[in-house]
């Protein structure tokens, strides 16, 4: 009578706390560890270039195409009749057209190289005007002197983001 009404309900309800704290936990585990190593293939498949149809295939012909149209607009923008030059966000020189090379005696700019153009008196009012342009992310237009007396005039664009500049794009008209 002792084993039908102790040792069974304990020898049960010892079978299903070994169920529920080992055996189905561990099942969980092993279906987790398939579920993750599944996942990695395909994410690995995915990052991997297939001939066309892949996440990285994507990226490659993204990359590709933002390489061309950059290399298209500097194209339009070398020969163009006016001095442009190009800088960051942060005011650092990046690149400039044929125009801006003659005008500025073909000088390498680096950095914030390019603000030797302008009067030095001026330079600090120029970097500031620059620095809340590109804050507000909004046009710029300077009249200013440059080191050799010339009035000159800095009419730059932003590369606008939703939110912030990503550099802008600089005509120096000479003689304004």
């Amino acid at each position: 009578m002792i084993i039908e009404v102790v040792i069974i309900p304990f020898c049960v309800w010892l079978a299903a706390l070994f169920w529920k704290k080992i055996i189905k936990p561990v099942a969980k585990m092993v279906k987790g560890h398939d579920y993750l190593v599944c996942s990695i293939k395909e994410i690995k498949h995915e990052l991997t270039t297939n001939g066309g149809s892949s996440i990285k295939d994507a990226i490659n012909r993204i990359e590709s195409r933002q390489i061309t149209v950059d290399h298209r607009s500097k194209a339009i923008f070398y020969n163009f009749e006016q001095p442009i030059f190009e800088i960051s966000n942060a005011g650092d020189f990046l690149w400039s057209n044929e125009k801006f090379k003659e005008a500025t005696d073909h000088k390498e700019f680096k950095g914030l190289d390019w603000v030797n153009i302008v009067d030095e008196p001026e330079r600090h009012h120029v970097l500031h005007e620059f620095e809340s342009c590109s804050k507000g992310n909004r046009e710029i237009k300077i009249k200013t002197v440059s080191m050799d007396g010339t009035s000159i005039c800095l009419h730059g664009f932003p590369y606008r983001g939703e939110k912030k500049n990503h550099g802008f794009l600089v005509y120096l008209k000479i003689g304004e």
